[in-house]
């Protein structure tokens, strides 16, 4: 009995890993991407039929787009919450996780992570009238937005003292702001920038003793090196040729317009 058991543990596997592979294979090889496009300009969702792939646009959208014109694939994007992304990743339900995600040691015991593509670093968001907050140290006894599961959250955590607000968007954390309901919010750089554009009357407030320089890479299951070489080869191109840099001139000219 305990023979048959194991026999059927070990099919079950062999069907599950071949189940995450198998999107990869044969003439109609589709990437499954989970992102969260609530984090411009890296993903964020358009109309239907508007976006680079389908109703989807943005930085991360452009290099997909090139990975899978590099390496014949078919696109799916499953949109998700950030904090779905890892685990979408590691269950084989999606081949790849893309959402200006930072490369940390912590997300490395679960995922394989591609070279990275940009730097970014964590901003502090305030009222322009708001002369309390210049650092991170002055957060303490402030309310305060990040979003779940980003780099913000889990540094802001690491302080302690902060009335730490959780939301699934960034935009939504920005909005209590503006309406008075937050002291500040916290999230990465490039996001951050373009919410200020957005809204008027905000600013960026900066720590660099605090929050360090973060590198935003593409996630694979763990051990998929063929999927991996395939990526990095894909994001090496892109940034010999700076084409990263034209996908973000493109993404803020398509903002303007």
């Amino acid at each position: 009995m305990k023979r048959f058991k194991a026999l059927s543990l070990l099919l079950a596997v062999v069907l599950i890993l071949s189940v995450s592979a198998c999107t990869l294979k044969g003439p109609d090889k589709k990437l499954v991407v989970a992102t969260n496009a609530q984090f411009p300009p890296f993903e964020y969702v358009t109309e239907a039929g508007q976006g680079v792939i389908d109703k989807y646009d943005g930085i991360d959208i452009l290099i997909v787009q090139e990975i899978a014109k590099d390496h014949g694939f078919k696109i799916e994007i499953a949109d998700m919450e950030f904090n779905s992304i890892i685990a979408s990743v590691t269950t084989g339900k999606a081949d790849i996780g893309v959402a200006g995600m930072t490369d940390t040691a912590d997300r490395r015991e679960n995922v394989d992570f591609s070279i990275p593509y940009w730097v970014a670093v964590q901003t502090i968001i305030v009222p322009e009238t708001n002369t309390d907050i210049t650092s991170a140290e002055s957060l303490k006894g402030k309310k305060v937005g990040v979003v779940t599961g980003y780099t913000g959250d889990s540094a802001l955590s690491d302080m302690g003292d902060i009335n730490l607000l959780r939301f699934n968007k960034g935009i939504d954390a920005v909005m209590e702001l503006t309406n008075g309901k937050l002291d500040a919010v916290v999230i990465d750089s490039p996001t951050a920038n373009r919410f200020i554009e957005k809204f008027d009357g905000l600013k960026a407030v900066y720590d660099d003793t605090v929050f360090e320089t973060e590198q935003y890479a593409i996630a694979v299951q763990k051990g998929n090196q063929e999927l991996l070489d395939k990526i990095n080869s894909t994001i090496e191109r892109l940034i010999a040729n700076k084409d990263i840099e034209r996908f973000a001139e493109e993404i803020d000219a398509r903002f303007q317009s």
